[in-house]
């Protein structure tokens, strides 16, 4: 399996999980903040980012004693969102949602430099991916599955959220672990979006982030065919690995983080990592991240979330060209 897969897999960043209460402490910037925070989240509403952007925002709020407005901005595969931070001036008061498949369009040959055109400012948690298929479709296991998509090559469908996201990417990657499987690629706006095109049939299936799909895996409407962990997950104990489902060495997972504007001074992107990472390490975010079955995953400062930012985009880099992906 290739490096970028296991670059995916959320065991290499488990030991950032505790270090939100190692923040050193930070005086905060004068007379800041001044204003509300505006909260960017580059996907629909209802999906695991808004609802952690939701989550972590109300204890944000609570710390800095000011209001957090979450405003969501879909399309684009999540560049819309970022687009509606870096087109005005720096206002110190707007972060944006990041997604590693912000990494992926990065890495694509399109014009969007994320290293240049933001500052991030953490990464919050590593979420695990799960395939699934509706209820009453005909593919009881992966196996089933795979088989059905070789003897047909492009006629089943997969949805996902959008091109280069990491519900796309995962596919690919299984795709590229088994030689000849051809299935067709049906973007949306975003998970929540994709996930009911699977409840509405219009889809034959999807690899996508397990927080958007497990409430309909567990209420009986969704079947979950395997994860894409290296070890079963307790919120799905019965379901296998993919690796266990016949894809040797699968793993994929994706995380989730925060950026400002590429103007804003490193005093306040210092204080608002401090202030997330305490956010994070509050029992109300642990449970909201536990219930979406993802890790917390906080980095230990800004700079360290760019080291690991600059080797995931070289490694993509290598598998979007391989698979010819376009921006």
């Amino acid at each position: 399996m290739n490096e970028s897969i296991r670059r995916r897999g959320a065991l290499q960043w488990l030991a950032a999980a505790g270090l939100a209460t190692q923040v050193p402490a930070m005086a905060q910037p004068a007379n800041w903040p001044s204003k509300p925070l505006r909260w960017i989240v580059p996907y629909p509403a209802g999906g695991t980012p808004d609802s952690t952007s939701r989550s972590v925002g109300e204890q944000v709020a609570r710390i800095l004693g000011t209001s957090v407005v979450v405003e969501n901005r879909p399309g684009g595969s999540g560049l819309i969102g970022v687009r509606a931070m870096t087109a005005q001036p720096a206002d110190n008061h707007t972060l944006v949602y990041l997604s590693s498949g912000h990494v992926t369009l990065a890495a694509m040959p399109a014009p969007f430099d994320l290293l240049r055109e933001v500052r991030l400012v953490t990464r919050i948690s590593n979420s695990p991916f799960v395939l699934a298929v509706n209820a009453e479709s005909p593919y009881q296991t992966a196996g089933d599955l795979v088989k059905a998509i070789q003897a047909r090559p492009g006629t089943l469908t997969f949805g996902t959220a959008g091109q280069g996201s990491p519900a796309h990417m995962a596919v690919e990657y299984m795709t590229e672990a088994l030689p000849g499987l051809s299935a067709t690629h049906i973007p949306y706006k975003g998970a929540v979006e994709s996930a009911n095109a699977l409840l509405g049939k219009q889809i034959d299936f999807t690899i996508s982030v397990l927080g958007a799909l497990l409430p309909n895996i567990q209420g009986g409407k969704l079947r979950a065919l395997a994860v894409t962990t290296p070890a079963r997950l307790a919120a799905l104990p019965s379901v296998p690995t993919l690796a266990e489902a016949g894809v040797p060495g699968y793993q994929y997972s994706a995380w989730g983080g925060m950026a400002m504007h590429k103007d804003t001074p490193d005093a306040i992107v210092q204080r608002m990592h401090q202030v997330l990472a305490e956010a994070c390490a509050t029992d109300a975010v642990r449970a909201h991240v536990q219930r979406n079955a993802a890790i917390m995953d906080v980095t230990d400062s800004p700079r360290a979330f760019v080291a690991a930012v600059e080797k995931e985009i070289v490694n993509e880099r290598r598998v979007v060209k391989r698979l010819g992906l376009t921006g």
